[in-house]
């Protein structure tokens, strides 16, 4: 099972490679929807243009996600062309959100059960400052609270394990069989969601398009010279932008190729009618 998972994660890493035009569409994309979602924080609400501006840029945003979540679920499923893949990913951006609704609605139950679980938990203590022996000027670190790590790690699991790959297979189900049949079977779409192997090429992406991007941006190093910390907070940019793009592609190209319906078998060949043995006829024309 580990060795196959990395094959697909392997084999859907070569094959965006090889797909520059695919590769080109899915960049432009995600440069478009970052540049929305900084002009939407960056502008002011302060004049006309601006308010207009900001309105603009909140649904060009989801609108820009769902175009590029849709042309990556056909990459992953075989579009490999630019204008392949352009077509495909705008005609069936607006399928992505119908599958992509009963997950958002369950994910804001959940957040909301979470909440409702805070408040039901036992009050949080401080913690016994006798079992800290600070140094000189050192200050004790803030207390764990047991409360707070279960409610933060259901959260976790949540939002950055299930609704991503519950998502994940409504996304290439829609792109590999289209809407009506991923709506028919969506309990068995999700149920392969959490099939073992499944799990592992998602938890092994995750490295590349969650944990490697936070690392890059918010890892410190000591530089000297405005031009040097400039060109390195550049160099930060761009490889976040990379492992996260790149990451979640080869992720569900990966997902894709694990899930994927293994051939029909076969029909069994049907049986020759039985032959007359020879001269038979020759006797009953006799």
């Amino acid at each position: 099972m580990i060795k196959d998972s990395f094959a697909s994660l392997g084999g859907a890493a070569r094959t965006l490679f090889k797909s520059w035009g695919a590769l080109l569409l899915l960049a432009a994309l995600f440069l478009a929807l970052l540049a929305s979602v900084y002009v939407f924080f960056a502008t002011g609400v302060a004049t006309a243009w601006q308010l207009a501006l900001s309105a603009l840029t909140a649904l060009a945003a989801p609108l820009l996600f769902l175009v590029l979540q849709a042309a990556a679920a056909h990459h992953a499923q075989g579009a490999n062309t630019f204008g392949a893949l352009l077509r495909r990913s705008l005609g069936d951006f607006w399928k992505v959100l119908v599958v992509s609704l009963p997950l958002i609605l369950l994910g804001v139950g959940f957040v909301y059960l979470l909440g409702k679980l805070d408040g039901w938990l036992p009050a949080m203590t401080e913690a016994s400052p006798r079992s800290f022996s600070p140094g000189t000027g050192a200050t004790p670190p803030p207390p764990l609270h047991w409360q707070e790590a279960l409610v933060s790690t259901l959260r976790l699991l949540l939002l950055g394990l299930l609704l991503p790959l519950m998502a994940a297979h409504a996304w290439l189900s829609v792109a590999g069989v289209g809407l009506r049949a991923t709506l028919k079977s969506f309990h068995r779409v999700l149920g392969r969601a959490f099939t073992p192997r499944s799990v592992l090429v998602y938890a092994t992406g995750l490295v590349a398009f969650g944990l490697m991007p936070f690392f890059i941006i918010y890892t410190r190093t000591p530089v000297s010279g405005e031009w040097a910390e400039l060109s390195l907070f550049g160099l930060r940019l761009a490889l976040a932008f990379a492992f996260t793009l790149l990451g979640w592609t080869i992720t569900l190209g990966a997902l894709a190729r694990t899930t994927a319906a293994p051939p029909p078998a076969p029909a069994p060949a049907a049986e020759e009618p039985a032959r007359a043995p020879e001269g038979g006829t020759a006797e009953i024309q006799a």
